[in-house]
């Protein structure tokens, strides 16, 4: 169910903070090609404990704002903002009715609201670095490590290339361009509320080729990735292929993971597939999708966010390659090699594609984090679209004679299990060979052909 602003929304246990409202927007200029905007944005708190907002302190909650373009059957983020620090809550009925804190600004009370409009949310004095957050926790030192520091039009603010605008495209049907904003709060991710902190507004770029305004109302507790399925055939045109899962990660934050398939026409299929960090400080630092038994891949696609403003991080593009049975798209370096190599951080969002000659299955990708974490998962599966090579009837169809499962497939299998080929890697935990992959071969086999 799609939520509206004023529409009264269910939370968690404690406090819980989400976006109600997204507002404005501005736009304050354009710098080398880059246009820079602010977008407001009303929180509400819809949990059950008031929200701490201290000025001052790492007691507050911080903002960031993001604009992405979907088009060509997938969604792309094409810019993002430092993050505002909040300093004064007020206490509003936009999310239903209020218990106002009795603490004033210093807290956001029981089912109250605070806005804040676009020119708070670009003062470049209050904008501070995602690097300084840890968005699991919702920690970060204060003061920040560029508090009160302005700069040109473009500075700190939400960065957008104007080569990615097109109003004619937009006019006829072929992008929706979409807002979004998040808040990370520390006694919300305490809370285990972190899942719901951010919202998406589609928006109408205007014929100045510059401007925005909005699409329709702000979609509340749904992040951008969401809107890829609800705007994927163009606007208020859902696109039913498209395939997403919430990733909720132990001693984490959370995940969402996309895929999406094509059918060109002409004996082809493009295949897209996007990863938005919503809160995960471990990130996502490759990603593998296996290809079934002679299935093809070409024509690689990435697309990344570049970050801007003294952020430490590099925008290197990610590699792209066939391997072991498997298209593979991995960070320039591990964390071990360079911590700030590019990888797939909170707050942002990454897509991936390429084109094959081959049909669609559902199949399970490994998503691999950026940061290790010692006793913990190196990944996690995620269902997605790949293209199937030589027709099966189940993943326990290993050998020929197809559509037909017998000895060969059992023999096909022990081969497979033995030599750590990714078609035996039929169960979770991803990459590991181990007796859930026996027993998910035996329960397909025993299902038999359909």
């Amino acid at each position: 169910m799609c939520l509206a602003a004023g529409v009264a929304t269910a939370g968690g246990v404690g406090a819980d903070v989400i976006v109600g409202d997204l507002t404005g927007p501005a736009h304050w200029g354009v710098v080398d090609g880059i246009s820079s905007y602010s977008i407001g944005t009303t929180s509400c708190n819809v949990g059950t404990e008031e929200l701490d907002w201290i000025a001052a302190s790492n007691r507050h909650p911080v903002i960031g704002q993001n604009i992405y373009r979907i088009m060509d059957g997938r969604i792309e983020q094409i810019g993002q903002s430092y993050l505002k620090h909040g300093y004064f809550a007020l206490q509003g009925t936009l999310c239903g009715s209020c218990i106002r804190s009795s603490s004033g600004g210093a807290a956001l009370g029981v089912g109250c609201s605070d806005p804040y409009g676009t020119g708070d949310n670009g003062n470049q004095n209050r904008l501070g670095p995602k690097s300084d957050v840890d968005p699991s926790t919702g920690f970060f030192n204060w003061p920040h490590s560029q508090i009160n520091q302005g700069g040109d039009a473009i500075f700190k603010r939400l960065q957008v290339p104007l080569a990615k605008l097109d109003f004619a495209a937009q006019e006829a049907g072929d992008v929706v361009y979409v807002g979004e904003a998040i808040y990370v709060a520390a006694d919300d991710a305490t809370a285990g509320n972190d899942a719901n902190n951010a919202s998406y507004r589609a928006m109408r770029l205007l014929p100045n080729g510059e401007d925005f305004g909005w699409n329709g109302s702000t979609q509340r507790t749904k992040p951008a990735i969401m809107a890829w399925a609800d705007h994927g055939l163009g606007l208020n045109q859902p696109d039913p292929n498209v395939d997403i899962q919430e990733f909720d990660l132990p001693d984490d934050g959370v995940v969402f993971v996309g895929s999406n398939v094509i059918d060109n026409g002409d004996g082809t299929f493009t295949y897209y597939y996007a990863i938005e960090n919503l809160t995960s400080d471990r990130g996502v630092g490759g990603l593998r999708i296996p290809l079934t038994s002679g299935a093809s891949a070409t024509s690689f696609f990435f697309n990344d966010i570049a970050y801007h403003s003294g952020e430490p991080y590099d925008d290197i593009d990610w590699t792209s390659e066939i391997d072991g049975g498997e298209v593979v798209f991995r960070s320039p370096e591990t964390f071990a090699e360079d911590p700030n190599t590019n990888a797939l951080r909170w707050g942002s969002l990454y897509t991936f594609g390429f084109t094959s000659t081959d049909a669609p299955i559902q199949v399970q990708a490994a998503v691999e984090y950026f940061k290790p974490l010692v006793g913990a998962d190196a990944e996690y599966a995620a269902d997605v679209w790949a293209p199937q090579g030589v027709a099966i009837c189940s993943a326990a169809d290993l050998a020929e004679p197809f559509f037909e499962l017998d000895i060969a497939d059992v023999v096909e299998f022990l081969r497979a299990f033995g030599a750590g080929d990714p078609a035996a890697d039929l169960a979770a935990p991803v990459g590991e060979y181990d007796i859930a992959d026996v027993v998910e071969f035996l329960r397909l086999f025993g299902a038999g052909c359909p």
